[in-house]
């Protein structure tokens, strides 16, 4: 075995670990809450020992802010992906109804950003993370959205982000009721109101 392989078998070991231990986090943090999930209980569900852990994270916060890391580079991936095949052609609500149907909605981790934002409103470093990872997924989708509105025949009349931020906290308030079972998850209605928000925000231009 040569130097350099051993330093890259432990470097793709901690990377899977690490990956692991993310995994199980989400996993309890959903179903228990964060006030209740504990090293313990995220270690005995990946299957590593609480040297493992402390290895990778210093506390649950820790844990969490990672989670909300990974989350938004897989929404942003997953939806800039998606949004290059948006249709060029249909009305400006079946364009809207295809940027919602990219848009993920996972009750896991919903469950578990609602709680972090919480607890975010009385710790300061939990604010700082939450507001800075809000924030680059607003700077990520803002161009997407705005190309995907441009096809439509669209122009803003609003900053991008602002744009984005009136969406995303439109769509979440959508989304949360029917994750409680308060009502139907009803995608019509949802494409008839972020028609309307993005309708108000933009201008026709052809």
């Amino acid at each position: 075995m040569t130097a350099t392989t051993e330093p890259t078998r432990t470097t793709k070991r901690r990377a899977e670990t690490r990956s692991r231990l993310l995994a199980a986090a989400l996993e309890v943090l959903g179903e228990q809450g964060l006030a209740r999930s504990s090293v313990e209980s995220v270690c005995e569900r990946a299957g590593f020992t609480r040297g493992a852990f402390y290895s990778n994270f210093a506390t649950m916060d820790d844990v969490v802010a990672a989670l909300y890391e990974a989350q938004a580079e897989q929404v942003i991936d997953h939806v800039e992906a998606r949004l290059v095949d948006a249709p060029l052609a249909g009305t400006f609500e079946e364009i809207v109804a295809h940027v919602l149907h990219v848009l993920p909605v996972d009750r896991q981790w919903h469950a578990v950003r609602t709680e972090f934002t919480a607890q975010a409103l009385r710790n300061p470093e939990a604010a700082r993370v939450v507001t800075a990872h809000r924030s680059a997924l607003r700077q990520r989708l803002a161009p997407l959205l705005e190309a995907a509105l441009t096809r439509a025949g669209r122009r803003l009349t609003v900053p991008a982000e602002e744009l984005v931020r009136a969406v995303v906290t439109t769509q979440e308030g959508l989304v949360t009721p029917a994750l409680l079972g308060d009502v139907p998850r009803q995608p019509g209605l949802e494409t008839r109101v972020i028609a309307g928000v993005l309708t108000a925000l933009t201008e026709v231009t052809r």
